[in-house]
């Protein structure tokens, strides 16, 4: 772990307007606060303005993903001109006009393939995930192969043995090496195996390995997939054979021209390729403002794209990847992973694209292998504290801890290190010194830091999606009586119901629920206040909400003893916000 050191800037936080000490919040404190910070629509601006500010969020976010490919770049080392030009291959794929489309076009799409090819980004988890997405939406009248590149064609044996249950786990990943072959994250792929134990779906290795990467071993490992798939093909003429193959691939001259000359050219109508996240077309989307409203786009008939996270995240995931894996432990290497570096860079976005820029000279980032944090916590923090922070832990939070001015990053994710950027933007802006524990005198408190943090991990991944009422009543509705996650999604509604009642006209109303478990307050306070954080970003993103109201809702003392008054008065303004989606599980 370091600790930066940049200057520093010291910030106050405003006192509270309200003086009152009721438990209640009353309609007319609510419009006196709404009346002090009046509510500033963004386009309200000139049109000039507007446009500055979309070119300076282009430019911003570009500057990331080139940075962050850059740094993998350094870290593999120098492509040869041969692999540059495979490169340039796939890259021209994307030179082509395309449209965004729907899920259900997809589909229809895929109802009429033989074989769907689909990309992989390896180091990027949410790229398993799509390919799961779409897995789990093919009928399940229509029988499916399930072709992939993470095993290699000659440990097939050890894979029927797996799939059949004749192997542990264990046995099968020693059997066929993974970490030695593969090496990305087993976690991410597993749930696809598990998909087609259930399902019976057979799965194939259709991978071969070579000793030297450079142009020629990838067009050897096009060839062998193309001959691997053209006999699963002829083996199964009444199956869609599914494969899941690195992006890179699936340009129309790799894989799937390997694939034809195997075929014959009459199968072309019938190959689907299906890439994921190509950056060309989200920096268009960008500027056409449609990246948080286009989850597919259609390039022809037999070609699409899903665009399920921005270039930046799916660089910087790799980027992490890297460090945890080849930079850790190595005798003699100096350059330790320096999580500080990372969030501090999201730090200087967030704070910068609303306008007030901070410094990260009294930041420091921890992990669970840093014996540093937990010495400065002893010091600082009492029993109670520690037993709560211990608890976090276990639970996987990422937290910001004011009191030894340092962060815990639970998970080396871009959503964790975005999300903590963000609470120490917002400890920095509003001024906060303590950890918020005393629950539920704290709830309020727990909810808007969650939603503060989604927020500014919107800011770094807009493609990220909370969930919603709907989620929560069809999660609630699933769980048995006994289960301890019930009570948590029981307080979320409650709570939401209270919070409703509340702004709409009946102060005096009352929490309608009352947890045993402590621990059901952090769990609800995260669902409400992604819901809110969903919320806010959708407003701000759309200019119904200008940099300056954020600043004005970020520098709330959220300590102050009435904080319940500007919690209410904020929520009024986000609940007037147009709803992004009516469920997560709409995006793909």
């Amino acid at each position: 772990m370091v600790k930066k050191d940049s200057g520093n800037k010291d910030l106050k936080a405003k006192k509270s307007r309200s003086k009152s000490k009721s438990n209640f919040v009353s309609a007319d404190e609510v419009q006196k606060a709404l009346k002090e910070e009046p509510f500033i629509p963004m386009d309200s601006g000139p049109k000039s303005l507007i446009n500055q500010d979309l070119d300076k969020w282009i430019r911003i976010r570009k500057d990331l993903f080139l940075q962050m490919q850059k740094q993998v770049q350094h870290r593999l080392g120098e492509d040869t001109p041969e692999i540059l030009q495979y490169q340039k291959v796939y890259d021209r794929e994307f030179s082509k006009k395309w449209a965004a489309t729907t899920k259900e076009e997809l589909w229809a799409q895929i109802s009429n393939s033989r074989v769907v090819l689909m990309g992989d980004f390896h180091a990027l988890h949410q790229a398993q995930k799509a390919q799961l997405r779409v897995l789990r939406g093919i009928p399940r009248e229509r029988k499916v192969v399930l072709a992939v590149e993470f095993i290699e064609s000659a440990d097939q044996e050890v894979l029927d043995q797996y799939l059949s249950g004749k192997i542990s786990e264990r046995d099968f990943l020693q059997g066929i090496q993974w970490n030695n072959f593969w090496g990305f994250p087993w976690e991410h792929y597993r749930p696809l195996l598990h998909w087609a134990q259930k399902n019976k779906v057979p799965v194939y290795g259709i991978n071969k390995t070579y000793k030297k990467r450079n142009a020629t071993t990838l067009k050897s490992r096009d060839v062998f997939a193309g001959k691997k798939i053209a006999e699963l093909v002829k083996m199964n003429s009444e199956s869609l054979v599914f494969v899941i193959y690195g992006d890179l691939h699936l340009a129309s001259s790799h894989i799937p021209a390997e694939l034809l000359n195997c075929l014959g050219a009459s199968y072309k109508k019938r190959i689907l390729r299906v890439f994921q996240n190509a950056e060309k077309i989200y920096f268009q989307l960008l500027r056409k403002e449609l990246e948080s409203s286009t989850d597919i786009v259609r390039m022809d008939q037999n070609t699409y794209c899903l665009m399920s996270v921005p270039p930046w995240v799916k660089w910087q995931n790799y980027l992490m990847y890297l460090e945890q894996t080849f930079d850790v432990g190595l005798e003699g290497d100096d350059d330790v992973i320096d999580y500080t570096e990372h969030v501090g860079r999201y730090v200087h976005i967030i704070s910068e694209e609303l306008g007030e820029p901070l410094s990260i000279s009294n930041l420091s980032v921890y992990t669970a292998q840093d014996t540093a944090f937990w010495a400065q916590v002893r010091l600082k923090c009492d029993a109670k504290k520690l037993k709560w922070i211990e608890d976090l832990i276990a639970d996987e939070v990422s937290f910001y801890l004011p009191e030894i001015e340092g962060a815990y990053l639970a998970r080396a994710t871009v959503n964790h290190a975005s999300s903590l950027a963000m609470q120490f933007v917002h400890a920095q802006l509003s001024g906060y010194k303590n950890i918020f524990k005393e629950v539920p005198k704290d709830f309020l408190r727990l909810i808007w830091i969650e939603a503060v943090s989604y927020f500014g991990s919107k800011m770094i991944n807009h493609k990220r999606k909370a969930d919603t009422i709907v989620d929560i009543k069809a999660s609630l509705s699933s769980r048995s009586p006994t289960d301890i996650g019930k009570e948590s999604l029981q307080l979320a509604l409650a709570q939401k119901m209270h919070e409703l009642v509340v702004i709409t006209g009946s102060p005096q109303h009352q929490l309608q629920a009352q947890p045993r478990r402590k621990w059901s307050y952090v769990v609800a306070a995260s669902l409400l206040g992604g819901m809110m954080g969903e919320r806010l970003y959708g407003g701000y993103r759309k200019k119904l909400v200008s940099a300056e109201n954020i600043l004005n809702f970020l520098k709330k003392p959220i300590s102050n003893e009435n904080f319940e008054v500007a919690y209410f008065a904020i929520l009024e303004v986000i609940e007037a916000l147009p709803a992004p989606f009516q469920s997560k599980k709409e995006k793909l």
